[in-house]
């Protein structure tokens, strides 16, 4: 098995991969669903599909060669899925920084225009309190996790090395979001999110901290597609599944009650059938934004 030294650098990696997913006759997508919460809601919605196993993809990073792409049509929409492993605390940290963010470019370099992620995360403290179940549509974010995928990338021809963050979040994809969301019964809300490097859960007065610097979510394993998202050139629909309230943490006789971290998980896991539905009818309003997002970039 290569070493970290031997291994391809991102634009070596992203073009052998290509090369062999076009070679496997895997379509070029228009969108990627980069979901936290679980590619599989999409898998089985998908025409023509393709389940490919990123172990068989040496030159890949981890922790993606332990992950499945699932590649169709979702109507007229070409789509590729993948679990967002990221953030896998289990991975060893001394692999390259941009490996955090590797599908992002891997799809835009295969033709992609739209990110669509989905994450978890917790409603910090605000005047109008945030329930669990909601979901957070992001018109921005603070990057607080210490770090950047782009590290090293100055040589890189995937995008430039300071990307504009100014117009990450699409505007369009969030109103079409917001206005589905309404008609399925879904409570949302736009938000700026705080995304933190984890995997420990934040303090209270961390939570505290997060609020006044103007956060309204905090996301943890964020940073990395977001700024890659950026990088690549890609239009980002950014969706947090709220399965916590800061606020609870304020309760009880000595000012705190713990976090059960296996209730998060259920109440992420809960989400994913909302979720879903939210998603598939978002495809209509998708593949117009990629239609006009493709026809900008080759004007």
């Amino acid at each position: 098995m290569p070493t970290a030294e031997d291994r391809p650098g991102l634009d070596d990696t992203v073009r052998r991969a290509c090369a062999r997913l076009d070679d496997a006759g895997v379509a070029s997508p228009d969108v990627l669903f980069l979901l936290a919460t679980g590619a599989s809601v999409l898998a089985e919605h998908l025409d023509d599909g393709h389940e490919v196993e990123l172990g068989e993809y040496e030159e890949l990073p981890l922790p993606w060669r332990g992950g499945l792409l699932y590649a169709g049509r979702l109507g007229a929409l070409t789509a590729w899925a993948i679990d967002d492993l990221g953030g896998d605390p289990d991975v060893p940290a001394n692999g390259p920084a941009w490996g955090a963010g590797l599908p992002i470019w891997l799809a835009a370099s295969a033709g992609a225009q739209i990110l669509v992620h989905a994450s978890a995360g917790t409603a910090l403290a605000h005047e109008r309190p945030r329930a669990i179940g909601s979901y957070a549509l992001l018109r921005d974010h603070i990057n607080l996790s210490g770090g950047s995928p782009l590290h090293g990338l100055g040589e890189s021809r995937l995008g430039p090395l300071f990307p504009d963050q100014t117009r990450v979040h699409h505007v369009g994809l969030r109103d079409a979001a917001t206005s589905i969301a309404d008609r399925l019964g879904l409570t949302t809300f736009e938000a700026v999110a705080a995304c933190t490097a984890g995997p420990a859960l934040e303090t209270p007065a961390e939570r505290a901290m997060l609020a006044r610097l103007g956060a309204d979510v905090v996301v943890q394993s964020l940073a990395a597609p977001l700024i890659a998202g950026a990088h690549a050139g890609l239009a980002t629909l950014s969706i947090v599944a709220i399965s916590d309230v800061a606020a609870d943490t304020l309760t009880g006789s000595n000012g705190t009650r713990p976090t059960n971290v296996a209730d998060l998980v259920q109440r992420a896991s809960d989400a994913e059938p909302e979720l879903e539905r939210l998603l598939l009818e978002l495809v209509p309003h998708l593949e117009s934004a990629a239609r006009v997002l493709r026809e900008e970039n080759e004007a």
